[in-house]
């Protein structure tokens, strides 16, 4: 207890330290947390007005295409002219759709200001816009001009007008095209997009007029409406941006309570988005977020203070604990040490009893070949004497025990080879058919003996493998199939997966209980044979299988439930995937294309043409590109010399996909041909000629 008061000092500073950091984060963190809040409020309020501009400038980018299309109409012919009230109304209305809904009206004046067609009257009333700003351009000699806002005098509503000049063949003003907008469109839009509800946006022209414009909160009462026309400045925000100059630029204005936001609108100058948003309700969230940090101060003040009074009490057990800790990690190490070696000298142990139980299963198995051989010829000689029915039954009982001692050893001599690493791999093309034509003709006695049916149903494909060890592999699955399902069924079977082939053993015996199914692989495991009766075997068919499915690269995956038979696949690559014999005779013999064999021809022609191939050798480059123009083909390169990948060669190979026999290195394949080391081996070049057509 008195090293913990002469620690009251520093742990009361450390405290204070503690609590002012503390302030100081969050102060920091309120400060930063509002510039950000006030930043992402005015990125947001940015994207809105940019996002108003873009939609106001497709509306009139819309509005603009339709009055090009119809001034090109009306000039052509001065049709027009001719037209009755009734055809020039039609005409009018049939433009209109709901794919524009910023129109108000489509109208059409004569040459003296006269309104003579509307889309939206047959009879419209008589009006004169002589005195509009937009007809005196037109008058003047512009080709489209844009005007407002002013009342229509057809609607008395707040009007926006986009017209065109209409002139007559000799160039001269014949009228005026024009369209109405309806600003109400733009509320509509501008409402539903804001941002924040106490929000006011408006598009205003160069001169600071407006043109339309959103607000979300009341009118104050005794205020005035806004209309159309007036100042912006004098009417958002309450005027308190009323001494602003007039700009045309993107820009961000603060005030006092107001911020305004302006963004130009895309391809019209004399138009922009202005919009102004109460500074308080951008720090609206600010405030909440700041009583969530101050309730949060309190209460890690209070931890801290519980946590500092239990810190107290820890102190003088964590000093105890570290004498006992360091007293104990004094021998903690040796202890450590001497457990590894344990573990070491166990570990070489136990490879050295693995390798010793390979190598004596080797050797008995090796050793005990002979005498049984020797016992297999006496017994023999025994059967050929024997005449008595009784001395032939002990005769019989004899061979079937020599035959299941001779398949035993068989087996445990293959499980040492495997496990001693002494077999590898002789991979060659193996057609499955001929696998499985092999697996019945050995298997189909035993299962007849024991009264199963067994059934091949083969998929024609072109393996690459080891056939003597697929042999094995299935064979091992097909007799434990038959030996588990007497007076049942097992079908042997292949599917397409991809580029590969699934080959399934399939039976309705008895199942494996799931618990069971990672077993079974094991050495000298047999599901139901706990008496280990000499006809069911040693248990080593599935671990064989096992084994050799790893060597030839593949898996063996088993589906099965009790009651329900089993099921044992394996999936191989496919090289070449075919239809079924004769239909590849038949298209081998007259679909088979012509070969070009540019080089020394050797044993390869003669090869070919037994094939079903044309063969054409030529003495040259040029004589080969002769050929390709006349008939399509594939070359055959069988050249070896440093001319091999040449210009020519390259561009030939490039067209021409085809292969390339050499014993050179060459990179071939981002030419588009197929490269080949000598010696070829003639099944693997058929397999690439059928591959190439």
């Amino acid at each position: 207890m008195p090293s913990i008061r002469h620690h009251h000092p520093l742990a009361l500073l450390l405290a204070a330290v503690a609590i002012a950091t503390l302030i100081g984060m969050l102060a920091v963190d309120l400060v930063g947390s509002r510039q950000i809040e006030i930043g992402e409020a005015t990125h947001q309020i940015e994207q809105h007005d940019r996002m108003l501009a873009e939609h106001v400038a497709r509306s009139f980018d819309s509005v603009e295409i339709l009055l090009d299309e119809m001034r090109v109409s009306l000039q052509e012919g001065q049709g027009w002219r001719r037209w009755t009230p009734e055809v020039g109304h039609q005409r009018l209305k049939d433009r209109l759709s709901r794919s524009l809904p910023q129109v108000r009206h489509l109208l059409i004046f004569d040459a003296e200001g006269y309104q003579r067609y509307t889309s939206f009257a047959e009879a419209p009333p008589i009006i004169n816009i002589r005195d509009r700003a937009y007809f005196q351009q037109l008058v003047g000699g512009a080709e489209r001009s844009r005007s407002g806002p002013y009342i229509g005098r057809n609607s008395n509503l707040a009007t926006y007008a986009i017209a065109r000049r209409l002139s007559n063949p000799a160039g001269q003003f014949a009228g005026a095209l024009m369209v109405a907008i309806e600003p109400v469109y733009f509320e509509a839009f501008c409402r539903s997009s804001r941002p924040y509800e106490e929000f006011e946006a408006a598009i205003v022209n160069a001169a600071g007029e407006i043109i339309s414009i959103c607000q979300s909160l009341p009118m104050e009462t005794g205020k005035p409406p806004v209309a159309a026309g007036d100042d912006f400045r004098q009417v958002l925000a309450q005027g308190e941006f009323a001494t602003l100059g007039l700009s045309m630029n993107r820009s961000i204005l603060e005030g006092t309570n107001y911020l305004m936001a302006t963004e130009p609108v895309p391809g019209y100058p004399d138009l922009r988005i202005v919009s102004t948003t109460p500074k308080a309700l951008l720090a609206k969230e600010w405030k909440k977020h700041t009583k969530r940090i101050l309730l949060l101060a309190l209460a890690s003040l209070i931890a801290l203070t519980a946590a500092g009074l239990l810190i107290r009490r820890q102190i003088v057990r964590l000093a105890d604990m570290a004498t006992a800790l360091q007293a104990s990690h004094e021998t903690l190490e040796a202890r450590v040490q001497a457990a590894t070696q344990e573990l070491e000298q166990r570990r070489n142990e136990a490879e050295r009893l693995g390798e010793a139980k390979s190598r004596f299963f080797a050797a008995a198995s090796h050793d005990l070949r002979q005498p049984l051989h020797a016992l297999q010829l006496f017994l023999a000689d025994l059967s050929r004497l024997t005449n008595g029915p009784e001395q032939r039954v002990l005769v019989d009982r004899i061979e079937a025990a020599t035959s299941a001692m001779t398949a035993q050893l068989r087996s445990l001599l293959d499980i040492s080879r495997l496990d001693m690493a002494n077999i590898t791999p002789e991979n060659k093309l193996v057609s499955l058919d001929e696998i499985f034509d092999q697996l019945s003709a050995v298997y189909f006695p035993t299962a007849q003996a024991g009264g199963t049916r067994l059934m091949f149903k083969p998929r024609s494909a072109t393996l690459e493998t080891d056939p003597a060890l697929l042999i094995r592999l299935l064979g091992n699955l097909v007799d434990n199939a038959i030996k588990f399902s007497p007076r049942g069924s097992v079908l042997v079977c292949a599917r397409w997966r991809a580029n590969a082939v699934r080959i399934e053993v399939r039976d309705n015996g008895q199942g494996i209980p799931a618990a069971l199914q990672q077993a079974v692989y094991d050495e000298f495991y047999q599901v139901g044979n706990q008496e280990r009766s000499a006809d069911a075997g040693l248990g080593l068919g599935l671990a064989i299988a096992h084994r050799v499915a790893r060597l030839l690269g593949a898996n063996i995956s088993l589906r099965s439930a009790v009651g329900k038979g089993s099921t044992f696949a394996l999936t191989l690559p496919c090289l070449v995937r075919h239809r079924q014999a004769k239909l590849e005779t038949a298209a081998e013999t007259s679909a088979a294309p012509r070969l070009i064999l540019i080089g020394e021809p050797g044993d390869f022609v003669e090869r070919a043409r037994r094939w079903g191939y044309t063969i054409e050798v030529v003495a040259n480059l040029a004589a080969a590109w002769r050929l390709m123009d006349t008939m399509p083909g594939i070359p055959v390169i069988t050249q070896g010399d440093g001319q091999l990948l040449s210009g020519e060669i390259q561009s030939l190979l490039r067209q021409h996909p085809g292969i390339v026999i050499t014993s050179a290195e060459c990179n071939v394949p981002e030419l588009g041909a197929y490269h080949l080391r000598e010696p070829v081996k003639p099944a693997r070049l058929r397999a690439l000629l059928r591959s190439l057509h």
